[in-house]
């Protein structure tokens, strides 16, 4: 799933923040990495990417941020895009997915916890097919395959050696 300019997902819009149109923006990963202002953000309006420029960066915690964007000035104006997916262009921040590429071969061992299922067993390693890494998950000498993709890696807590995922409903079913 690929936009022009390859769009990565950032995050989405969790509600709106004032009067003056700020919106709360959650990340769907961990990051420390600030949206510099003047930067664009595409917004999924109905299906559409629409880049906004960011006028206001304020992180809340890890995975959240206050955001301002250039035009949107009211709260009347921010509530339309409450729940809609924000997007960036890959080029300009290689570095937000560095954790999935080049940590992947260090991740073998780690249990893999999905938010629904419970704990899915251990990651024996990650076969890296060209733009679709896949986790081989071993659990009660079964294997499960999932995609290493960052809308189902949620974070990757080495300290734990845990990785969090929220797999596609019913992905479990077909292994168990």
């Amino acid at each position: 799933m690929h936009h022009a300019g390859n769009l990565n997902l950032l995050g989405e819009i969790l509600k709106t923040h004032g009067i003056e149109g700020h919106l709360v923006l959650k990340f769907s990963f961990i990051t420390e990495d600030e949206l510099t202002e003047g930067e664009p953000v595409f917004i999924e309006i109905d299906g559409i990417p629409v880049p906004f420029f960011i006028s206001y960066f304020r992180f809340l915690s890890g995975d959240s941020a206050i955001v301002g964007l250039d035009e949107v000035d009211s709260a009347g104006y921010a509530s339309e895009f409450v729940n809609c997916r924000v997007l960036i262009q890959e080029t300009a921040h290689d570095g937000r997915f560095r954790d999935i590429d080049e940590g992947s071969e260090n991740l073998s061992g780690f249990l893999v916890i999905d938010e629904n299922f419970g704990e899915a067993g251990i990651l024996a390693e990650i076969i890296e097919y060209p733009e679709n890494p896949v986790m081989r998950i071993e659990k009660d000498g079964k294997e499960i395959l999932i995609p290493f993709h960052e809308n189902i890696v949620k974070n990757i807590n080495y300290g734990k050696r845990v990785i969090e995922i929220s797999a596609p409903e019913g992905l479990f079913d077909l292994y168990l």
